[in-house]
């Protein structure tokens, strides 16, 4: 964020600052002059004394505006009143701007403060790093950028006349901002990737640790837990790897552990102590009488902060509020433990947003543990990740920021051909939340620097990729992203947006050879899976997608594959056989574009939209069909559309919540007016009854009554799975439009409605299963690949029901009304298209 001068008000010991107040305006910036016809105009100066760190990012911004300006900028030494003075305060005495940083307070270890003026420009830092973000902010405003990683993403504009007017000083929203890697990436890649985290300042000015440390600390101390048994929790007569912490002898162990690691590193901001993965607690009297999970884990970390600050004052334990525990405790949190609330992987039934407004309410101070990829969530296929969905980054960012949370840590992958612009957003964001107001603004700067006069049909291929504007993938989308590419090549002008256009083709190639592993009958997998293995090593140097993260992560989920003892992940080149770094030719990259064009055939639909006002089809007087059937089981949520009236106030349904996953109850709650979610919150104050099955049991009649009359939407909520029951005839009607919710775990069958006068059933189908007109004749079988469809509507089957028949996956409609049900008679439909068809 950025801060015009003025006093930094700080309240001791906390990690929240007050915003300074502003002491000169932009307008009275002063305009500096950097270098002209091809000289240098200004030096840049350092002091003499400069630590080595400085040195080297002064050269590095000699060696940038050299490349900008064409002219030659000398390094010099000097007290900073002229030239480009690049420092800590303290380097520059005679400026007396020392007191403007605060060294004692950690929260403005990051601060830096950039001012032209008649005689130079100042880039001063509170510290070394601070002094590199005032650097590479300094360059980004000149125009320089570093979008992925590599060299084919970083951007170094050509301006002969460069001036510049700036006074501002910087402070992040956000102290920790991490975007790291599910195991890491190849050697190779990680400069690369540090790079990019500098010249974006996605850093950390307070360092967090809090990754799951029990085990490490029992192999650390392996010698005390074989003599000290009971260290360890005991689960049906086994020790776990979760500690025993109502054992006095073990708190005590953890505390001097923790005290003689500061004691090595007295520089170190934090230790971790949260719990092992997994889980393993027990269930001791003297474990029960701690608490819940939560508090017996506070308790721990409560324990461990009162005695490292006794000897090392400001330093923090770290801990997730994840798994068994995520629910916010019962017991105070110490002031210097640092809690970072996870998005995923949260056993608790309550709201992400109360979580981290329960664990503020103990004291916490709270960061947020994200998840903008995750291998065995997307394997990095476009739609599936956090990272693609820039709707969510600059939803979320600011969010969890005005709810408290000053850290955040993003498990991700070095997976920049699906995630690299929310990864760019993301580290614009969480150094300024309020750059979510002009986030369209910093995308569209990514496009016009990368890809220039191609940056149209490249803006087409990034929709295929993000969840918000292409929520179905599907070979559609790849013959969408082929397209796009070729439409891109035709339209470079310049051999470096060719390179990056490149790149992303090995992207949607590597797309392309997921897809068929996924689709490829069992016999003919190996190969399609070694096909995808060598591919994604060979254009590891990329950073197109996390090749380190498949290689180690899909064989190990898919035993079926096999990898060659000779051809593991960690075999090194030459040795290993599906090794090969050779770059592809540039006649094998346009095959693949030309293969991919002629493979995958885009199907155009052109949508209609209806209304949500939904009454019942009865008035159609359609005929009475075989009831069709709902899955076995739904899982996540559904939303379901009935129909109430004064003489009809009750809903009475059945459940079976016996597989809901980690949470202890399913939820359904029942809405007047059958609005989406997005425009009305599921929250009980807004519902008219609500009920909750406990896992485990059967409740073969819930009744929900409502004193509103008309639409109703009944939203169900299920982690795991559980199967709904009613009565035949009642009004029960799913949506099956492009952003429908329903996740059913066996076939279905059910029937929609084509109005009358409809020539084109067109929709998107997510997997195997027939489609049946109003004659009940098969006209169209789905395969098990998600695909688009369109089918004609021969004479006379319009004005009729029909059919998904037998079908598995989601099938959703696009021409038709997007609505589902077992029969004609507790089907509900867009109140214009009953009153067009009805009879009169």
């Amino acid at each position: 964020m950025a801060w015009f001068l003025g006093a930094l008000l700080m309240g001791a010991g906390c990690l929240v600052s007050c915003a300074a107040p502003p002491a000169q305006s932009q307008s009275n910036q002063t305009v500096l002059r950097l270098a002209a016809n091809g000289q240098a105009l200004q030096p840049i100066v350092i002091a003499a004394d400069a630590s080595d760190d400085t040195k080297a990012v002064a050269e590095e911004l000699q060696k940038y505006l050299n490349q900008i300006s064409g002219a030659e900028f000398e390094i010099k030494t000097g007290d900073g009143k002229s030239g480009i003075a690049v420092g800590t305060a303290k380097d520059f005495p005679a400026l007396k701007l020392e007191r403007m940083f605060d060294l004692a307070d950690p929260t403005q270890r990051e601060d830096y403060l950039l001012r032209s003026h008649a005689g130079g420009v100042l880039l001063l830092g509170a510290t070394g790093l601070a002094v590199e973000h005032a650097v590479w902010d300094f360059l980004h405003r000149l125009g320089y950028r570093q979008f992925f990683p590599g060299k084919n993403w970083e951007i170094v504009p050509s301006t002969p006349d460069l001036k510049i007017a700036v006074d501002v000083k910087e402070h992040p929203d956000y102290y920790s901002r991490r975007i790291w890697f599910t195991y890491g990436t190849w050697p190779e890649n990680t400069a690369e990737h540090q790079q990019w985290s500098a010249r974006n300042r996605a850093t950390q000015g307070i360092t967090i640790n809090s990754g799951h440390a029990y085990s490490l600390i029992i192999a650390r101390n392996q010698k005390e837990f074989d003599a000290h048994p009971e260290y360890l929790s005991e689960v049906d007569g086994k020790r776990t790897a979760k500690f025993n912490i109502a054992n006095p002898g073990l708190r005590k162990l953890v505390a001097d552990w923790a005290i003689s690691e500061f004691d090595k590193n007295p520089a170190m901001d934090s230790i971790s102590l949260d719990p092992s993965d997994g889980g393993g607690w027990g269930q001791s009297e003297e474990e029960k009488k701690l608490g819940s999970i939560s508090d017996r884990v506070v308790f721990l970390a409560n324990t461990v902060a009162e005695a490292v600050n006794k000897k090392y004052p400001g330093k923090y334990v770290g801990i997730y509020a994840y798994n068994e525990h995520s629910p916010p405790p019962t017991i105070r949190v110490h002031p210097n433990v640092m809690v970072g609330v996870a998005t995923g992987f949260y056993t608790s039934d309550i709201p992400l947003d109360q979580l981290i407004a329960g664990w503020k309410k103990q004291g916490a101070t709270v960061g947020i543990r994200e998840y903008y990829n995750f291998i065995a969530w997307t394997y990095d296929m476009p739609t599936k990740s956090r990272g693609s969905d820039l709707e969510y980054l600059k939803t979320t960012i600011p969010q969890f920021h005005r709810q408290g949370a000053r850290f955040l840590s993003a498990e991700s992958g070095d997976a920049w051909g699906v995630d690299g612009l929310g990864y760019y957003l993301a580290s614009r964001l969480l150094w300024d939340t309020d750059e979510a107001g002009r986030a369209d603004e910093i995308i569209s700067d990514v496009f016009e620097k990368s890809f220039g006069p191609a940056q149209g049909p490249m803006r087409e291929f990034y929709q295929q990729l993000s969840p918000t504007t292409n929520p179905l993938f599907s070979q559609n989308s790849l013959g969408k992203m082929y397209r796009a590419l070729d439409a891109a090549r035709r339209k470079a002008v310049d051999a470096a947006t060719l390179a990056r256009l490149n790149d992303l083709l090995l992207y949607t190639r590597y797309v392309d050879l997921y897809w068929q592993y996924q689709v490829t009958e069992e016999a003919e997998r190996q190969a399609a899976f070694e096909a995808l293995i060598r591919h994604s090593y060979r254009i590891r140097s990329t950073h197109m997608t996390h090749s380190l993260a498949l290689y180690r992560d899909l064989p190990m989920r898919n035993k079926k594959m096999t990898v060659p003892a000779d051809a593991v992940w960690n075999i090194p080149e030459p040795q290993n056989l599906w090794k090969s770094s050779e770059p592809y030719p540039q006649p094998e990259l346009d095959a693949f574009l030309k293969t991919g064009i002629e493979k995958y055939d885009v199907v155009d639909i052109e949508p209609k939209t209806f209304s949500t006002d939904l009454v019942p089809a009865t008035p159609l007087q359609l005929p009475t069909v075989k009831p069709g059937r709902f899955a076995n089981m739904i899982r996540s949520t559904l939303d379901l559309y009935t129909c109430m009236s004064p003489a009809n106030d009750k809903l009475t349904v059945g459940m079976n919540a016996g597989t809901i996953g980690h949470s202890s109850h399913a939820y359904l709650k029942l809405f007047p007016g059958g609005q989406p979610k997005a425009e009305q919150e599921d929250d009980d104050a807004l519902a008219v009854a609500t009920a909750a099955v406990p896992s485990g049991e059967t409740q073969p009649e819930i009744i929900l009554q409502s004193q509103h009359a008309g639409l109703h939407r009944l939203h169900i909520d299920v982690p795991g799975g559980a199967s709904l029951t009613w009565q035949p005839g009642v009004p029960m009607t799913i949506a099956a439009d492009l952003k429908a919710n329903y996740r059913f775990v066996g076939s279905y069958s059910l029937y929609f409605y084509v109005p009358k006068g409809t020539k084109i059933v067109g929709g998107y189908s997510g997997g195997p299963g027939q489609l049946m007109d109003g004659s009940g004749k098969a006209i169209y079988t789905f395969d098990k690949n998600a695909a688009y469809f369109k089918v004609p509507v021969a004479a006379g089957q319009d004005g009729k029901l029909w059919k998904f028949n037998h079908c598995g996956g989601q099938h959703l409609l696009m021409t038709v009304p997007p609505y589902l049900a077992r029969s004609g008679e507790e089907l509900l439909l867009p109140r214009e298209v009953v009153e067009a068809d009805a009879p009169h």
